[in-house]
């Protein structure tokens, strides 16, 4: 990954890799010491990212992308994500890229149908 790669260019392309459970790609795209914070986890190292990211990509159907804005050092992507288990989530990620790498992945979303889906597995 080029340092000149735009960190927009970085999280969308990053998007589609994980959303197409491209692992390998996924994990091109974030750098060692990488954090994740999620709604239900906080995760540090790219090991750990890319493997519980893998483990959700299962449950995605698709990915709908609504818009992606960013400056030189951040990038804001919100976007439908189609699952089945927990039918469809809007989300954002707010990530922060260094040297073409993700630093960072901010993600928010509802969790109200995760929590749903959990008190019926209960």
């Amino acid at each position: 990954m080029s340092a000149k790669t735009a960190p927009v260019d970085v999280a969308v392309a990053f998007l589609e890799a994980w959303s197409s459970r491209d692992m390998d790609a996924v994990a091109g795209y974030v750098a060692d010491d990488v954090v994740f914070e999620s709604p239900k986890v906080r995760l540090t190292g790219a090991q750990a990212v890319v493997e519980a990211m893998g483990q959700f990509a299962q449950a995605v159907i698709s990915v709908k992308l609504i818009a992606a804005y960013g400056d030189d050092e951040r990038a804001l992507v919100m976007y439908d994500m189609e699952t089945g288990p927990f039918g469809t989530l809007r989300a954002a990620d707010h990530f922060v890229v260094q040297d073409g790498k993700i630093k960072s992945d901010e993600l928010v979303f509802d969790t109200y149908e995760l929590r749903k889906f959990e008190e019926s597995q209960a």
